[in-house]
Formats: C-alpha cells, structure tokens, sequence
C-alpha cells in the first residue's frame, strides 16, 4: 500500500470528503461502488449517444420521479403520443427516436397501482424486445432476444435501453449510479453523450469535481457543503436517500489548527435492509389483510348460520347475500311467502360493518295508510291531531344502521315517491317539519310479488324500482331445494322442542318421504308450523305421518283417492316410490357420497344399505 488512499479504499463505508467549496477531495471505493462509479456492470457497451433511428425500450415505474424530470411530452421523442399519460404513471414504452407521433406502443397504470406485473413486447426482425415492471420485485426488466437489462429499484427509477436499428445490438443500457453519471432517462433522450460500460467502461475521475455534480437535489449533500462551509451541525446515522439509493449517514467537520477546511460524509449502502423492512411491512400488510379476512370470515358464519341449506341454489344466494353485507348498497329480496326473507335480510345487516347499529324491521302491510307516513319518518308535535309530542320514525331510528322494508309493494305511491328521495339524498323532512334529517343507513327492500308486472300497471314506480334494484336476491322456494329439507328439519327441531315442551327427537322415515313428495307452498314457514302441529299431537320422540296434518296427503302429487279401495299395495307402491326418489335426491345433494346421503335422509347405516339392495334396479347404481 503506497497511499493514505489505499488505506482510505480498504475501509467498508463510502467515504466522501470535500473542502470548504464542496469540491471532492476524497471518494473511496466503496463510496465508488454504493453510487456505481464504477462502470464495471452488465456485458458492456461504448461511450455513445442516441440517433434517430435507434430502437428505445423504457420501464419507468413513477414518471418524474427518478428519470430527470420525465414529463409525458417527453415520450413524443420516441414516437409514443402522451395525451392520456399522466406524471407519477408506471409506464412501459417501446419506440423509435424521431419517430412519428403514434409510432410508438406504450402501457401505463395509474398511481395507485402497486402490486402485480405488467409487460408489453414487440419484434424487429425477430428479435424479441420485452419490457416488464414487476411492482412485487420492484423489478424494471428489458428483455433483448435472450439478454436481461435488470434495475433494482426501492422507490423509483427508469430503466433505459437503446438498440442499434440495423443491428439488433444494444447500444446502451442503465444500471446503478446513472445520475452521478449524469445519465438520467431524459438527459440520454435528449442526446446527452453516455458513457462506455463494462470492458468499454473508464472510472470516473471525481476527485476535483463539486459533489452536487454527482449527487444533486440530495439533503444530505446539502448539509455536507454546509458543515464544509463552517456551519456546525451534528448528523449521526442519519437514514436518507442519495441519487435514489438509500443509505445511512454521518457527517463530520475537518479542522485544521481550528479552522474549518471541510467535511467529510460516511455512507453506508442500506438497500437490501429496506427491501427486508419493506417485506416485512408487506408481510405485515398481508397478515392484517389476512386478519381481517378471518374476522369477515367468522363474522359472516356467525351472521349466516341460521340460513340452513347445502343446495346449489341455496349456497348461490347465500354467496350473493355475503358480498352484498361487505358493502352499503341497497339490496332487493325476491321470493314467495315463507322462503325466508326476513332472515336473510337481519343476516346481511348482521354481517355488515354495521352490524352494532339498529336493525329496524317495518312491514308495510301492516301499517294503516293513514299512519305509515309518521311511522317511516316521524312528526313534529302538532303536525296532526293527536300528536301532542315530536316523534322519530322508523328511518330516523335506523340512522347508522340498517332498515327493512317488508312487502314495499304496499307502499302508496305518494310514499314510494318520499322514499326515492331518501334513497336518492339520504334525508327527509318529519311531517310537518321543515328542516332536513339527515341519514345514514342500507336499506333492504323485499316482496313476494312481481315487481316489473307491477311497474308495467303503474302500481309501483319505475324509478323507484331501479333505485331499489342494485342487487336483488331471488330466494327459491322449498319445492326447488327439496334437498335441504333434512337439513331444516334437523334445525328445526329443538327450537320446537323448546316451544312445545314436547319430547320429540327425530321424524320417521314415512314423515321424511312425504316431505320430500310435498311441495311445499307456503315454504320454510309452512314447513314450521307442520313440524310445531306434528309435535304437539305426538306422544312420544318420533313424529309419525299419523301425527300430520290431513291436508298435507290430500295435496301429494299422486292420488290418494284409491288407497282405501285398493287397500295396502298401493300405500306399499306410493311408499316405495317416495323412497326411492328420496334416495336419488339425497345422493345427487351429496354428490354420491352414501355418509352424507345417510345424514340427509336421516336413517343409520344398516338401513340405508338395505334401501340400496332393495332398489338397485331403479337406482342403477
């Protein structure tokens, strides 16, 4: 070692001295290799400029940013027209310089684009050109046939490639350290002279130059030429960014016999410590995003668990039902009486971000005409006769929550028009108040009836019924899902055996086959209320068919007209029948899986084997 500064060389941090003016003095290896001095990276290339003619790829992950000022007017000097180009747009570009305007290919994402990859491609003589950002890497990539241009980036750079025409090799490409190199995206479209690579590349002579020659616009070599020029200021570890990279910083004065001749810059190269914290952030990001995700997850199981069925059907509405609670928009329930809309409509709410707040049920066939407009939305004291104190409505009341509007067909139209205005401003004035109430609530509508009929007779208004039909769930009958029966029975159960004080346990297996041969027109409810009639006239754990309603067997599909007349064989046939179209259903509801299908019908495993023997020919299994 000859030298003070081979000694300065073997130090592991980036050292940078400069004099009182802020002219180098000292700019060690290390220092050379943080900020790619050193013109040692990728295959190579000679000093050059750019020429018309010449192929340019660029990846540029926020235009602006860290290319030397790129502005999307820029981009006309390779041919791309930038009038839907915006600054801070991740942008990948294939064109030619001097090209005309629209010669250029080009795609682009928006600001709050972050994640994922996007790419574009084009080919000259078949030689492929790629161009990739990938936000998850924070990858910019230029892909020539078989060679790979890579820039890390931490928050944003601009990966620049320019291809001889004629030739298909590459003239230059950018890598670490371009603005110390003054080689910046805009100053090399411009024409700026760009210096030799690899083997073609001659070290920097720095040493003499001012230190914002190489580092502009940083706050850290603003404060190093201010320590140089006397001022005293302490920095220690300082965490910042220099041409892009980031690093960590100390500054320390140099004195001479008391005077200030200058300072001097420690730098340590912290990137690969910020790409861990940055994957820990994101780490972190996914596990709250997961966190959240469980919480909806359980929250909605919770909500929905009183929903019971396995059916196709049944599980789509429920999947549509779910995502409607993750969002405030108004939802529409559809389906004949008893199919259960009031529960899927307190499942939503409960489901939903606003599940703390009120849930107010009106069921606006109940309510007298003449009264329904104070119920809905309150009166002042003295609006009418009778009303000797102010009151709230029912949509008042729901503020921050939910409010459900049952069988909103019965609406006068006066109302309905009243409603569209609360659904249209969120407010509504109380009768015979003057000042606005302003509100914050889902509203969910539902009916039994069809609406569009309705609309077409001029019964309920058509802007009304759009504004109500943002997402509309059909809920289907019981006659549709007769799968699920089981289910429902199994459910209902103990709520009847509680409200009862009956001891029953389970149903027979004629009760399951007349359930399943019945089709059920008053739905869920009616399904209820057999079940709750079954249980008080039976006597011991097992509901019997003898227990049924004698309706229930006059509306069978096949007739009971002959059973009295032609005595036993024809129960015996009706009965075989039903078993056997009972056994179908439960092993197409479980998709041929015989444990689930035994649980379905509700009989043990003997029995069930049994039924299989016995109908193998019907069954074709």
């Amino acid at each position: 070692m000859n030298s003070d500064m081979d000694i300065i060389d073997l130090i592991d941090e980036g050292i940078i001295a400069v004099d009182s003016n802020g002219y180098i003095t000292i700019y060690n290896k290390m220092a050379r290799d943080i900020f790619g001095i050193t013109p040692t990276q990728g295959p190579g290339h000679p000093e050059g400029q750019i020429q018309d003619g010449n192929l340019v790829a660029i990846a540029d992950n926020i235009l602006g940013a860290d290319d030397g000022g790129m502005k999307p007017k820029d981009l006309e000097l390779i041919g791309i027209d930038p009038s839907e180009i915006e600054e801070g747009d991740a942008i990948v570009a294939i064109g030619k310089k001097g090209g005309a305007i629209g010669s250029g290919v080009y795609k682009k994402l928006g600001k709050e684009f972050t994640k994922g990859e996007f790419s574009l491609e084009k080919t000259f003589d078949g030689v492929k050109v790629q161009v990739i950002i990938n936000f998850d890497l924070k990858l910019l990539r230029v892909r020539v046939g078989e060679q790979n241009y890579d820039y890390i980036y931490l928050w944003s750079a601009a990966q620049l490639v320019i291809i001889d025409e004629k030739t298909m090799n590459v003239k230059f490409y950018q890598t670490k350290g371009y603005t110390a190199r003054g080689e910046d995206l805009k100053n090399v479209l411009y024409g700026e002279q760009y210096r030799g690579k690899g083997v073609y590349g001659k070290v920097i002579n720095v040493i003499k130059k001012h230190v914002s020659e190489l580092h502009p616009d940083s706050h850290i070599i603003r404060s190093l030429t201010d320590v140089a020029r006397g001022q005293n200021r302490m920095v220690r570890g300082l965490e910042s960014s220099i041409n892009g990279i980031p690093v960590r910083c100390s500054i320390e004065p140099l004195n001479v016999r008391g005077s200030r001749v200058g300072a001097l810059l420690k730098v340590t190269d912290i990137t690969e410590l910020k790409a861990l914290l940055n994957e820990r952030e994101k780490a972190l990001c996914t596990l709250e995003t997961l966190e959240r995700k469980l919480k909806t997850y359980h929250t909605q199981e919770e909500a929905f668990k009183n929903l019971i069925g396995n059916s196709e059907k049944m599980r789509t509405v429920i999947d549509v039902a779910k995502r409607a609670a993750e969002t405030s928009s108004t939802v529409l329930l559809l389906g004949e009486s008893g199919t259960g809309k009031g529960v899927f409509a307190e499942a939503i709410h409960n489901a939903s971000p606003r599940e703390d707040k009120p849930f107010v049920y009106v069921n606006c066939a109940s309510i007298p005409e003449n009264l329904i407009e104070s119920e809905l939305f309150g009166h002042e004291k003295g609006a009418f006769t009778g009303a000797i104190s102010e009151k709230k409505g029912k949509f008042e009341i729901a503020d921050g929550g939910t409010i459900f509007l049952d069988e909103i067909v019965e609406l006068p139209l006066t109302l309905q028009a009243k409603l569209l205005h609360v659904l249209q401003y969120r407010s509504f004035t109380r009768v015979g108040g003057v000042s606005p109430i302003k509100v914050d609530m889902r509203i969910i509508a539902a009916t039994n009836r069809n609406l569009e009929a309705m609309v077409k007779q001029d019964k309920f208004r058509e802007d009304l019924f759009y504004r109500i039909n943002v997402i509309s769930i059909l809920l289907p009958p019981l006659r549709e899902r007769k799968e699920d029966i089981y289910l429902l029975v199994k459910h209902l159960l103990p709520r009847i055996r509680e409200k009862t004080g009956k001891s029953c346990k389970e149903i027979s297996e004629d009760v399951m086959n007349i359930f399943f041969r019945y089709n059920w027109p008053g739905n869920i409810r009616e399904l209820e209320n057999i079940m709750e009639r079954a249980a008080i006239m039976t006597t011991g754990e097992v509901i019997m068919s003898s227990h049924l309603p004698g309706y229930i067997f006059e509306k069978l599909p096949v007739s009971t007209e002959g059973l009295v007349a032609k005595g036993t064989g024809t129960l015996k046939a009706i009965l075989r029948e039903a078993e056997i179209q009972a056994i179908k259903k439960a092993l197409e509801a479980s998709k041929g899986n015989r444990l689930k299908a035994m649980e379905i019908l509700g009989i043990g495993k003997t029995s069930f084997y049994k039924k299989l023997k016995q109908y193998k020919e019907e069954l074709v299994l």
